[in-house]
């Protein structure tokens, strides 16, 4: 996810509304020349609209941060409204939204990207809104379609970004450094596993934990050269044309062949996270919301963070725009919804879930870095140098192929298919999304 970009991927609040009718009495005379009223005028009535009940789809995992329901709960309060939550699987999600949206089904919010949408047709557009000279530029700029308009509210989540999260007790047992460079990231993982530690733990039980590799690689692919993505967009070239993505996955088939990956690929999330916490796996390569869920397994494990090694020692991170959350354009509730939207981002909400959820703020004005946990203060150390690149679910213009890339990553991971072929897989399963989506030179 932003994914899913993420980018991976949460959001619906707002306030409350009302309208007030005003009637003014009088007579007028037979003749049809006006009178002088005979009466006072009565006393200015409000009528309040029934409450609503907003519908809000989002993905089963994004309700574990930030306190989310909560907030949506004083929204429901504030404003007499109701929000029907609807927590749906992450592999299930885009194929149910849109199946919403092409059968006029009671939609009212959900959560994805631009590329995934007929945006004029099936987004509520609101540019215009407050929220835009709030946030930073990058986040900003996420939130703009090609068309320069503004479709999506942001979540109240902290960007997001992709690497390598290692227990730092690990690494001082055994005299380890963070890696900077591809050789000296394998020279780790090779004294690693002499120790009967798990060098690197991937969860592949679901399919979405298994690609955060592919988001921290994304960030090596943009940060290498920053018009890749403009020449894959138009077909210029194709991935294996790409070195930097290349390198990556014939490094993850020499993991498989070392045997510095855990053997049980059907490992859940939950595992992954507490093999980290418990120094039996020394490196899990996640997205920065892992975070907050390893300090809840183990409030003083000793969890650092280093950006996925390349070559040459550059570090480059992903860093996720803001999450888009969406309004149908078909609502029965915009008013409601686009109401709901405004309160998640307040600045005051905005905070509240940064502070159970620490990441990078998208919002000029909410700053909780003194809340940021000894790996999250190694990522903002990253970003604030510079150092990060666009994440290419924010940059490609062509559909994520989900379950296809799920079962590519599992073949590569349990070694039937060998680098070059998962490249070829790859590269083939976006040609074929791009030609459905009938993106322009494909």
């Amino acid at each position: 996810m932003k994914l899913f970009t993420r980018k991976v991927l949460t959001v619906a609040l707002a306030s409350t509304f009302a309208i007030s009718l005003t009637a003014c009495g009088g007579t007028t005379n037979t003749d049809g020349k006006d009178s002088a009223k005979t009466q006072s005028e009565p006393a200015k009535e409000t009528v309040k609209k029934e409450p609503v009940t907003v519908s809000y789809l989002a993905v089963t995992s994004q309700l574990n941060y930030g306190g989310i329901k909560d907030l949506i709960a004083a929204w429901e309060k504030k404003t007499g409204n109701k929000v029907d939550i609807q927590a749906i699987q992450d592999d299930q999600y885009d194929n149910l939204v849109k199946a919403k949206l092409a059968g006029g089904g009671d939609l009212d919010i959900f959560f994805g990207a631009y590329q995934k949408y007929d945006v004029a047709n099936q987004l509520l557009q609101i540019s215009g809104e407050g929220f835009e000279s709030r946030l930073n530029d990058v986040a900003l700029q996420s939130m703009k379609y090609t068309d320069g308009k503004i479709y999506a509210f942001p979540a109240p989540m902290g960007l997001a970004t992709w690497g390598a999260f290692y227990n730092k007790q690990v690494f001082k047992d055994l005299g380890l450094s963070v890696p900077k460079t591809m050789d000296d990231f394998n020279k780790d993982l090779a004294a690693i596993k002499a120790k009967g530690i798990t060098p690197l733990y991937f969860s592949a039980k679901d399919g979405w934990t298994m690609l955060q590799h592919r988001n921290a690689v994304n960030g090596i692919v943009g940060g290498t050269d920053s018009s890749i993505w403009d020449k894959l967009n138009k077909n210029q070239i194709q991935w294996k044309d790409v070195p930097a993505f290349v390198d990556q996955y014939k490094q993850v088939e020499d993991w498989v062949k070392q045997g510095y990956i855990n053997k049980d690929l059907t490992a859940t999330y939950d595992q992954q996270q507490q093999a980290l916490v418990d120094g039996k796996a020394a490196i899990v390569i996640q997205g920065s919301f892992i975070d907050s869920e390893l300090m809840k397994k183990k409030a003083d494990a000793q969890i650092g963070f280093f950006p996925l090694p390349n070559k040459d020692g550059s570090e480059k991170l992903a860093l996720g725009g803001a999450t888009q959350v969406f309004i149908a354009k078909n609502s029965k509730h915009a008013e409601a919804a686009k109401d709901l939207l405004r309160y998640l981002s307040d600045k005051e909400q905005v905070k509240s879930y940064l502070e159970k959820s620490p990441g990078i703020s998208p919002f000029k004005d909410v700053d909780v870095s003194d809340k940021l946990s000894p790996a999250f203060k190694e990522i903002q150390a990253v970003v604030s140098a510079g150092n990060i690149a666009r994440h290419g679910d924010d940059a490609y213009v062509v559909p994520l192929p989900y379950d296809e890339l799920v079962a590519a990553y599992t073949e590569l991971l349990a070694g039937r298919i060998t680098a070059d072929q998962f490249v070829q897989k790859h590269g083939d399963m976006y040609v074929k999304n791009a030609k459905i989506a009938k993106i322009p030179g494909f």
